[in-house]
């Protein structure tokens, strides 16, 4: 139960992250982000895997955003009270719905037993690439487009920090 509730946090994280316009802001989000995937990734499948994931990330996200808070000045902080409290109560709705669908859910997908199953080569590493993987797949994709996004909103031509100055 609560690899089901961290994963429907990490969705409620990510759709949050649209409404971030400042870089230290956005950089802590995708932070928590990528920690919680990371946590999701070493539930499902090895421990070392969900940790370089992690370093992978952290290592991405340390270059990206030391690069981009170092050419954007200081922006005050605004806040949006109504918009997080709008999304809080829609996430835990939602939350609630998805628990309920859940229990009516079988996870044992056309009587096919995980456990028991015979990989190829590569020891266990198999198991990796299994069907109940995928959330965490589709959860690491949703990660790198908001990446991307975040990339792309922050280094926008005429606005980001990589514009080209006009002098007098």
């Amino acid at each position: 139960m609560s690899m089901m509730l961290l994963l429907s946090f990490s969705f409620a994280l990510i759709s949050l992250t649209t409404m971030m316009i400042q870089p230290l802001s956005l950089g802590l989000m995708l932070m928590v982000i990528s920690i919680m995937s990371s946590v999701v990734v070493s539930f499902i499948s090895y421990p070392w895997y969900g940790y370089m994931l992690f370093l992978v990330y952290v290592g991405g996200m340390l270059v990206m955003f030391t690069y981009v808070i170092s050419l954007i000045p200081n922006i005050l902080f605004l806040s949006l009270k109504g918009f997080s409290l709008f999304f809080f109560f829609f996430f835990s709705v939602l939350l609630m719905m998805y628990y309920s669908l859940y229990n009516c859910m079988n996870l044992n997908v056309m009587g096919f037993n995980y456990m028991n199953m015979n990989t190829m080569s590569m020891g266990n590493s198999g198991l990796i690439m299994m069907a109940y993987n995928f959330f965490c797949y589709i959860l690491l994709g949703i990660l790198l487009l908001l990446v991307l996004i975040s990339v792309v909103k922050i280094c926008y031509y005429c606005e980001g920090p990589l514009r080209v100055f006009k002098y007098k």
